[in-house]
């Protein structure tokens, strides 16, 4: 397996680009024979809980924040941490455990409000969806996310129950990646982007948080999963 030269390999790829080809070489052999599929598949499956003796080792999902000011930190890269990755090689899914919503409230304006803050204080969720191998090459193991909705069935605010439903991009717009971080632990990254939210299944007015229209309003969207073991 190759090293990953940087935390952030697929997140300066893809929001530079916004597309998957910026990252890979023209000589890529796409898809695989069924053996090599179940082959990697197979070598990725499992548990990543992380390691906090390095902080590249920890687990985390990172994302863009514009209210930070620090001018140490002029990309206002936030994460949070405490998730972990279960990949199951038999049906090809994945879980992301202790994921909070507050991460995915962050661009809803202001008239939102209530809502932002029933999200912001309900418990941490599963995140769920498949992976699709979609080729390897120079020791990178590339793949195809589709990340299914995060539901939450009676959320109180505004003095009633809403059926709260955040809707992510399906499959996601970049390729995850897996490989190694120096030579000794195996790392999982890939992003996911939030498209919007639906209130009590009114699926005619969505709350928008990206139509792919910009690239500032994709970088607003985009949630960078990375995790080792």
């Amino acid at each position: 397996m190759k090293k990953f030269n940087k935390l952030f390999i697929i997140l300066l790829c893809c929001v530079g680009a916004m597309s998957v080809t910026s990252c890979l070489g023209d000589d890529d052999d796409y898809g695989l024979d069924p053996e090599t599929y179940r082959q990697y598949l197979t070598l990725m499956s499992g548990m990543y809980y992380g390691d906090s003796s390095k902080e590249e080792y920890k687990n985390k999902i990172y994302f863009f924040n514009d209210t930070i000011t620090d001018k140490e930190n002029e990309n206002k890269q936030d994460a949070v941490g405490n998730i972990s990755l279960a990949i199951n090689a038999q049906d090809t899914t994945f879980a992301i455990s202790n994921v909070p919503g507050k991460i995915f409230t962050k661009e809803l304006p202001d008239e939102y409000k209530e809502l932002r803050e029933a999200i912001n204080n309900a418990p941490n969720q599963v995140l769920r969806g498949k992976l699709d191998l979609n080729q390897v090459n120079s020791g990178y193991v590339y793949f195809l996310t589709y990340p299914t909705s995060i539901t939450y069935s009676s959320l109180n605010y505004g003095g009633k129950a809403h059926k709260v439903t955040l809707r992510f991009y399906h499959p996601s717009l970049t390729l995850g990646v897996y490989g190694s971080v120096d030579n000794s632990k195996q790392a999982v990254q890939f992003n996911i982007y939030l498209a919007d939210i639906i209130i009590d299944d009114d699926f005619n007015n969505p709350i928008n948080i990206c139509k792919q229209t910009t690239e500032t309003e994709l970088r607003k969207a985009l949630y960078l999963v990375s995790v080792t073991r």
